[in-house]
């Protein structure tokens, strides 16, 4: 069977991620269990009744020319790909601890950047107490990609993305927007935050910022819940503002739809006391955390996800690798 379709509409291309990803749960029935342990999180999180723990499981590519070109030494190459699998396992406030590789090598690759895209690999690991436990290489003809999974525990409490009750907070770590300067491959993976946002009982979910909040924030939301975000409230990077005198987009545009941020998008149920959780953060973290926004009652007209105080328009669309125009 001819893999590649010649109509547009029978294309993957023409779905989008969010919708590929549903399809394949769907095609997949009963062999994909709910999440947390099947598809639908950052993570797979099955359940360790043996010590009431979790085995976290996520896998993550970088390929050139989709998440890296010829300007990235190797070694920041491979210290992307380490990190982009570890802030998964940071939004569910795991500890990550073995990683596969999995490597597509043209035969015409240099045997130089190899070893220096595992130089850079080998130090990223032992940074984080990581054990690179094997893989797999095959031959291509011009394609070149690695393939990582990596594998970590959660203790008895973990974080989901779904799971945010009616004017729950919304937050966001660090700053947002223009990752493409340098935070793409320049980023530290919020794993102490995640972990400790794990043990506040208040915390009721998270995941980490990929495809940009416009994106992403929806997939925090309950079937019955929608979510207002305060434009003016969200932290925009100076990379953002940089990047949008080239771009000739708005600073808060590169921070509602860039992606590659790997912040932590979290929400704090309505119990809890606002001045007290944000006591607490300053004193164990230097850094940022925002009150971007709040989560509300399901209106069927409205947006799952409405920005507010906009003064400009900006479709808050986040990043789609599948989205063809």
């Amino acid at each position: 069977m001819n893999p590649f379709a010649q109509s547009r509409q029978d294309r993957v291309g023409s779905l989008g991620e969010t919708v590929l990803i549903k399809r394949i749960s769907e095609w997949l029935g009963a062999a994909s269990p709910d999440p947390p342990a099947g598809i639908g999180d950052d993570c797979s999180a099955v359940h360790l009744p043996s010590d009431k723990s979790y085995l976290l499981t996520t896998t993550d590519p970088v390929i050139y020319q989709r998440h890296f070109d010829g300007h990235l030494k190797p070694e920041q190459v491979a210290i992307k790909l380490l990190n982009r699998n570890i802030s998964d396992i940071a939004s569910m406030g795991g500890t990550p601890r073995h990683a596969t590789l999995s490597l597509a090598l043209p035969n015409h690759l240099s045997i130089d950047w190899l070893k220096h895209f595992y130089i850079g690999l080998s130090q990223e690991a032992y940074k984080h107490n990581i054990q690179v436990n094997g893989g797999d290489v095959t031959p291509t003809k011009d394609f070149l990609g690695a393939f990582m999974t990596l594998v970590g525990y959660g203790n008895e409490r973990i974080l989901e993305r779904k799971g945010a009750s009616v004017d729950a907070l919304v937050f966001v770590t660090g700053s947002l927007g223009g990752s493409r300067l340098k935070k793409h491959f320049n980023f530290e993976p919020r794993l102490p935050e995640g972990q400790w946002l794990a043990t506040q009982v208040g915390v009721s979910s998270c995941m980490d910022l990929s495809d940009g909040l416009g994106k992403d924030c929806a997939a925090i939301l309950l079937d019955h819940c929608n979510a207002t975000i305060d434009a003016s409230r969200i932290p925009v990077s100076e990379d953002a503002h940089a990047l949008s005198q080239l771009s000739g987009r708005s600073p808060l545009d590169h921070a509602i739809n860039d992606g590659e941020d790997y912040e932590l998008l979290f929400t704090l149920e309505p119990d809890q006391d606002y001045d007290t959780f944000v006591g607490h953060w300053k004193t164990r973290f230097k850094t940022n955390v925002t009150q971007i926004g709040i989560i509300s009652k399901r209106v069927a007209s409205h947006p799952s996800v409405v920005f507010s105080n906009l003064e400009e328009k900006i479709e808050p669309t986040g990043y789609d690798p599948f989205r063809t125009p």
